[in-house]
């Protein structure tokens, strides 16, 4: 029997639990801790529920924590670990406001991604706020449900006069968001330094499509423009670039993300964009430590290589690697 902590519990860390759980019962001690007050919301799901695709966010869960400790795992919501002490193998978690440690045998991180705060004037997030809480009322990340809801109540809330919106990053996320922004007959203008959309992800005749689609739907393009500041009275008035300036009620900042590894501590290799690496088996450069999901490096077998491809199925697939591999190794 092996005492298994799990830092994280969303995609790839449901998929990893689930696992080790379904496959192994009570063999072992299964012990989570995630910062967030859900489980396994399905993020790419964000833009159907803001542009009323779908009628609400019930169909975009599909676990929490009471189906995880029926199942046997003590799971701490609400509970961010604070810091990792490799040597003697204990976690140290703010649990209900006091400090919690706990004792593994092996850890799985499944921290996942957060979103790049990009050095915008004007763009600061809540001092201690894990909820990506911008201090300027109506600027908008998108990673959590909470983020989503706070949006749909917002343009619910009909005397705010949201009419004018504003998304910054032209890849999946951006997009999709402009698209639902416009479905709820919003003026939007997306944003992005490059020259197209969804650049990163498509050749030049594909995005081009892209773009005259969205052009075609009253979407405003503002390409190839570098956002200077957002500014505002207490509340979002203007988006500012390079080359123009943009009068708009709400800013969403869909600029991307960069994996969530900051326990390594200096203690476990990262790859060259900050993820934890690891090897076929998602162990980390620590014996015993394995990482899963948006937070470490996947295998691409198409290149024969290491690589780096934050994607629900990938975070899924890794978890229940991971799960496996931990309990084998």
């Amino acid at each position: 029997m092996s005492k298994i902590v799990v830092v994280g519990a969303n995609h790839a860390g449901t998929a990893c639990i689930n696992t080790m759980l379904d496959n192994f019962g009570n063999e072992n001690e299964i012990v989570v801790f995630d910062q967030n007050s859900n489980i396994s919301f399905l993020g790419c799901g964000m833009a159907l529920w803001i542009g009323e695709q779908i009628d609400g966010a019930e169909g975009l869960f599909y676990s929490d924590k009471e189906k995880l400790e029926a199942k046997g795992a003590k799971v701490y919501m609400n509970s961010p670990v604070l810091s990792i002490d490799y040597d003697n193998k204990v976690v140290t978690a703010e649990v209900e406001g006091k400090e919690h440690k706990e004792s593994y045998e092996k850890l799985i991180f499944a921290t996942g991604s957060t979103p790049i705060l990009p050095p915008i004037e004007g763009v600061e997030i809540v001092k201690g706020n894990r909820e990506f809480k911008a201090t300027l009322e109506n600027v908008q990340f998108v990673k959590l449900y909470q983020n989503a809801e706070e949006v749909i109540n917002k343009l619910a809330d009909k005397s705010q006069h949201l009419d004018r919106i504003a998304v910054v990053g032209g890849g999946y996320i951006g997009v999709e968001l402009a698209e639902a922004f416009e479905r709820l007959g919003k003026e939007v203008v997306l944003v992005d330094i490059v020259d197209t959309v969804l650049n990163g992800y498509y050749d030049k005749d594909f995005t081009q499509m892209m773009a005259k689609n969205l052009e075609d739907h009253n979407i405003r393009l503002a390409l190839g423009q570098t956002v200077k500041a957002i500014e505002g009275d207490g509340k979002v008035e203007r988006l500012i670039t390079d080359k123009e300036t943009f009068d708009v009620d709400m800013v969403i900042l869909a600029v991307g993300f960069r994996p969530n590894t900051a326990l390594a501590d200096g203690k476990i290799e990262l790859f060259r964009n900050g993820a934890f690496l690891v090897n076929k088996k998602q162990e980390t450069s620590l014996p015993g430590v394995f990482a899963v999901g948006d937070c470490a490096t996947v295998y691409d077998n198409a290149r024969k290589d290491t690589s780096y491809i934050a994607l629900a199925s990938n975070a899924v697939r890794t978890g229940i690697v991971g799960a496996l591999q931990c309990l084998w190794t």
